[in-house]
């Protein structure tokens, strides 16, 4: 399982789009989780699927058969390429409105993830390995007692995250800048945890 992870874009779609696009591509994340409390992605995700299909308002069936009937070979596998990845777009999640939280899964350890962690209570934190939240100034990564609590920070900052499992089934927490270029990666769990820096 790997889940990415990308802070408030603040109506910053180019920058939240361009951080997408590398974690659902290139990082190759099982969903990529977006950690503001506003409607950004949505808008931003409405327009790359627009924008994928060509600004074509009409659903896939009457354009698989539009391009079928009247389309080259070229334009069909460009079809069905944009197709791909307006379904890799379903990928992306948002967290559920507060105090609501999101729990995912990494092996065998609970992620809870929230917009702010104000609203965990000590059950919930209690019950997770890590806890990873959107509201920051900056990344951050702190370890209390067997918890970690992880965040990439404000899109603005440069920084999107994602969690991992290793070969050895440990959790792993890294940072990238939204183009790809690895910044920092930990290990959480386990002994000899090793906070790698990339330049």
């Amino acid at each position: 399982m790997r889940i990415g992870l990308i802070g408030p874009a603040e109506d910053a779609k180019p920058s939240l789009r361009e951080a997408a696009e590398f974690l659902l591509g290139d990082a190759e994340v099982d969903q990529a989780i977006y950690l503001g409390d506003d409607a950004t992605l949505v808008e931003m995700t409405k327009e790359w699927a627009h924008d994928l299909a060509n600004g074509d308002g009409r659903d896939f069936l009457s354009r698989a058969v539009s391009v079928a009937v009247d389309g080259s070979p070229d334009q069909i596998e460009d079809f069905l390429e944009a197709d791909a990845q307006i379904r890799r777009i379903s990928r992306l999640r948002t967290l559920p409105p507060a105090p609501s939280r999101a729990v995912e899964m990494v092996g065998d350890r609970i992620v809870l993830v929230v917009h702010d962690k104000k609203v965990l209570d000590e059950e919930d934190i209690a019950n997770a390995a890590v806890i990873v939240y959107g509201q920051s100034k900056e990344a951050l990564l702190k370890q209390f007692g067997h918890r970690y609590f992880f965040t990439p920070g404000p899109l603005r900052e440069g920084r999107v995250g994602m969690l991992e499992l290793d070969d050895e089934g440990r959790i792993v927490a890294l940072t990238f800048e939204p183009s790809g270029k690895p910044v920092w990666r930990e290990v959480l769990q386990g002994r000899g945890a090793k906070l790698t820096v990339s330049g």
